[in-house]
């Protein structure tokens, strides 16, 4: 019988992509950090300091990744999320499980900064028990996952993670937690494999 539900929040809950991407142009020129390809293989979700070393091996240093952290979130977290839309339906499922005794948490590698002013700017903070951040422990998602559980005495098979990258379904996997992916997020088809189960649209979210 599930109990809880973890929502991921960028793919998941809403496009971020286009805001994430200008922070990061933004962040890039201050640093005189640069990759013609960048449009191409960015992916929004991923920690930054693991984004990082993926679009630049030869330059990373942990040095880099805090002051690329600084950077980012002082034009991301100022710039008010213009582009960021709420995916249709979702928050509406969402309001539907916590009705209906569900408790509703969103888990998410995100900074808590900008999560924080985006829950609050679309009204989630007033759906969901909670916002779980790795940044709040200096942890990834499958020791946040774990976190919540403890905190939350929640059991593992009670529980979902509903997101839409591998990132999502490793962690939830690696806590012995469902997983459902989601069609309309960042994650390739391949990586939708790796969940337990994959939905097209949020009517799907279902126990």
């Amino acid at each position: 019988m599930i109990k809880a539900w973890f929502f991921d929040l960028d793919g998941t809950l809403a496009d971020t992509d286009c805001d994430i991407r200008e922070a990061w142009k933004a962040a890039m020129a201050e640093l005189g950090l640069a990759r013609a390809d960048f449009d191409e293989v960015f992916v929004a979700g991923p920690p930054i300091d693991v984004m990082l070393q993926n679009l630049f091996p030869a330059e990373y240093t942990p040095e880099l990744a805090a002051k690329m952290r600084e950077a980012f979130g002082r034009h991301y977290d100022n710039d008010g999320f213009p582009n960021t839309k709420e995916y249709p339906g979702v928050i509406d499922r969402v309001r539907e499980l916590k009705a209906a005794g569900d408790r509703v948490f969103i888990v998410t590698n995100k900074r808590h900064a900008g999560a924080s002013i985006m829950a609050k700017k679309f009204g989630w903070d007033q759906v969901f028990e909670k916002l779980y951040t790795g940044d709040m422990y200096g942890v990834k998602k499958p020791e946040l996952i774990a976190i919540v559980l403890k905190e939350q005495e929640l059991p593992a098979d009670e529980c979902v993670m509903v997101g839409d990258t591998l990132n999502d379904f490793a962690a939830a996997r690696a806590n012995g937690v469902r997983s459902i992916g989601v069609a309309w997020g960042y994650g390739t088809k391949e990586e939708l494999l790796q969940a337990d189960e994959t939905i097209n649209n949020p009517r799907e979210i279902k126990k």
